[in-house]
Order: C-alpha cells, then sequence, then structure tokens
C-alpha cells in the first residue's frame, strides 16, 4: 500500500510542477521577458574595459601593417 501511495506522491508532484510551469510561462508570454538579454549583457560588463583596449591595440596594428605595405597573409608565406 505504501508503494502506490509513494508513486501518486511523485505522480502527483510531476503533474502540479508542469502545470505551474506552464502557467508562468504562459503569463509572462506578453510581458517583456529578456531574462536571458539582460544576463549575457550583466555578465559581459566587466569584460567591456579590456575588450576596448584590445580593438585599440587591434587597430594601432592594423594602421602599423598597412605603413609597412605588407600584410598579414604576406609575412605568413
Amino acid at each position: 500500500m505504501n508503494i502506490y501511495l509513494v508513486i501518486l506522491l511523485i505522480a502527483a508532484i510531476v503533474v502540479f510542477s508542469n502545470l505551474i510551469m506552464f502557467a508562468a510561462v504562459r503569463g509572462s508570454r506578453g510581458k517583456n521577458f529578456d531574462f536571458f538579454r539582460t544576463t549575457k549583457n550583466e555578465i559581459n560588463r566587466p569584460f567591456k574595459a579590456e575588450e576596448e583596449q584590445l580593438n585599440e591595440l587591434r587597430q594601432f596594428a592594423d594602421s602599423y601593417q598597412k605603413t609597412e605595405g605588407t600584410s598579414a597573409e604576406e609575412k605568413r608565406q
């Protein structure tokens, strides 16, 4: 008898958790729900300064290669 009660409780937990998730998703459909986009922006924020510095270095290296008259592909050959 106890095993049937445990199986019934597990089934009820699964069904109700699925219903709750379904209701949460349906309720957020009309709202602006950009959780993943905002999370990505928050995670990338500490790396903005380093990325700007690397972009400056990349521009400097490109301008240097242009003044030398050789491209990176020509140097490899």
